[in-house]
């Protein structure tokens, strides 16, 4: 079974061989996750990658994970006090990563024991979301990540991640006003698989997402022990 990979390399060679063969004749690769591999502090877990992702051309010789040669992401964590100025610099001064960039982004995630992924890991030629079954086709696939990683906890950005995580319904802006009351993130237990994990709800980064709550969220994220 797909869900059954004994290692993340092993998996990840599944999510690719399921790429190509549901979409034979797609144009972008496949995005996987990367950063901390073994209990990261934080895994965070995205909706879908695009297009936008230069790591998407399939001629792309580097790692491949979340956001590359984007930028709205990496300032949201920078104004959140999660990412490197002297990185945040190099996003915004270029226009293009190189191949050295997007391995020091990769070794700083690595160093703070962040892991970035995705709940669907088809890249997109378009920002729109997922529909039901690309979520159910990729959903075990995440599962088995999370249960290889063992983070300590599981930030989810927008309420797809979430629901399809933890099989509940949230109000998002309850939860927020809640936390800021509070100063704190309240976490909610799942089980996934084996894994009992702690997941956070956040706004999405970027886009149709709410930027300025999810920098406030993600600053909270220090006060979790």
């Amino acid at each position: 079974m797909l869900n059954q990979a004994k290692t993340l390399e092993e998996l990840e060679k599944q999510v690719i061989s399921l790429n190509n063969e549901m979409f034979p004749n797609h144009n972008l690769a496949t995005i996987l996750g990367n950063g901390r591999r073994e209990k990261p502090r934080f895994a965070f877990v995205f909706i879908n990658p695009t297009h936008k992702n230069i790591s998407s051309r399939k001629e792309w010789q580097g790692p491949r994970f979340p956001f590359i040669g984007t930028r709205q992401v990496w300032r949201v964590f920078y104004n959140a006090g999660l990412f490197d100025k002297a990185l945040i610099d190099g996003i915004n001064k270029n226009a293009e990563w190189s191949l050295g960039f997007t391995s020091k982004v990769l070794e700083f995630l690595d160093s703070k024991s962040f892991y970035f992924t995705n709940l669907v890991k088809f890249t997109g030629n378009n920002a729109e979301l997922p529909d039901s079954a690309k979520i159910q086709m990729f959903l075990p696939l995440l599962k088995r990540e999370l249960e290889l990683l063992q983070p300590k906890f599981i930030v989810t950005f927008g309420l797809l991640p979430f629901e399809s995580l933890t099989e509940r319904k949230i109000k998002l802006q309850e939860y927020y006003t809640n936390a800021l009351k509070r100063n704190e993130l309240e976490f909610f237990e799942a089980k996934i698989n084996s894994f009992k994990a702690k997941i956070i709800p956040c706004y999405f980064p970027v886009g149709r997402g709410n930027p300025k709550r999810a920098i406030e969220m993600l600053k909270m994220l220090q006060t979790l022990e």
